[in-house]
């Protein structure tokens, strides 16, 4: 049984992130807390990171946060610990294509579908009943959230935010650390660090450092 470590036990993901690995079949060892705050695992208890045994950081690494910047620090920060293993996780409940791409550090929650010659880039997470098209490009560190339904040939740029059910039309270009909020409509391109909303969506703020106001640097 393969043996993993979730880092990051702030977030309330996590729970969806258990579930995923015990239908998995996977092993979690232990859930490390890395910032201060509450605890959402379930039926674990959390161990702070300053007192994290350093063997844990030789098992596969899966960092359950939904927001790109979060992510990206915290496997930064378990690489300098020495981590050198982020396993992806697709929940078996995910239809997935044999033409598929999936970097290292994805997560992929239950009830999505995904179409054929995708690609998910390094440590992108897809949320739960995700219906995304064929010749998808997930850049890494982007979000997806729950309901969301792209067409086909959509590219999404790294460290960017999908809201909860956007739907985006086939062929959109959606630059780098932007967000679309919830519910939108995405029928026309976006660039880089905007945020948009509407249906159809527009864009009401520009020169936005990304989700929650923080980016995903290259």
């Amino acid at each position: 049984m393969q043996r993993v470590v979730l880092l990051g036990s702030g977030s309330p993901l996590i729970v969806d992130v258990q579930e995923s690995c015990r239908r998995r079949g996977l092993a979690i060892i232990a859930v490390i807390k890395n910032v201060e705050g509450e605890d959402y695992a379930l039926n674990v208890k959390a161990v702070r990171l300053a007192d994290a045994d350093p063997a844990l950081f030789a098992e596969g690494i899966i960092v359950p946060l939904f927001t790109p910047a979060h992510r990206r620090a915290a496997s930064v920060h378990a690489s300098a610990l020495g981590a050198t293993h982020f396993p992806s996780l697709v929940d078996p409940t995910a239809i997935t294509p044999l033409a598929i791409e999936i970097a290292d550090g994805v997560y992929v929650n239950a009830g999505t579908t995904i179409g054929a010659a995708s690609r998910l880039g390094r440590f992108s997470l897809v949320n739960r009943g995700a219906s995304l098209g064929h010749h998808l490009s997930l850049g890494d560190f982007a979000s997806i959230g729950p309901g969301v339904v792209t067409g086909g040939q959509v590219t999404i740029g790294r460290g960017t935010v999908i809201g909860v059910g956007a739907v985006i039309m086939p062929g959109i270009t959606i630059g780098e650390n932007t967000v679309v909020a919830a519910g939108s409509l995405v029928s026309r391109d976006l660039p880089s660090n905007v945020l948009a909303a509407g249906h159809p969506a527009r864009i009401l703020r520009r020169d936005i450092a990304g989700y929650n106001g923080q980016g995903v640097e290259g």
